[in-house]
């Protein structure tokens, strides 16, 4: 799998308390991760309900599991950008288990970019 040099990931969610922390613990295990530090990575966390305003700016979206049922209109505005979307494991979510929540972006950028 490689890993591009610029990422920007993109967060879905409802109101963001818990994907925010999500979000700083993605930030912290890239900071120390020698394979990624030096990488132009950025992620942010969003309501869903402005995808259209902010999807320019990233390369991969995830959906966070608890709103999920907004999957099929979320990835018509996603497909629209060319941009994938996908749903963040529940259990990964509910752990705040960054690691493999980045792994999962990092992939999607590599499947992208194939």
């Amino acid at each position: 799998m490689k890993i591009s040099n610029k990422l920007h990931i993109l967060l879905l969610c409802n109101l963001g308390a818990s994907t925010g922390i999500l979000v700083s613990t993605m930030k912290d295990i890239v900071s120390k991760s020698e394979k990624l530090k030096d990488k132009d990575i950025k992620i942010e966390a969003r309501p869903a309900g402005e995808l259209s305003e902010y999807i320019s700016n990233f390369d991969v979206l995830l959906l966070g599991p608890q709103i999920g049922h907004r999957f099929d209109e979320l990835k018509e505005i996603a497909d629209s950008y060319h941009k994938p979307l996908e749903i963040i494991n529940t259990k990964d979510y509910g752990t705040m288990n960054g690691a493999n929540i980045l792994k999962q972006a990092i992939l999607m950028d590599s499947q992208r970019n194939n």
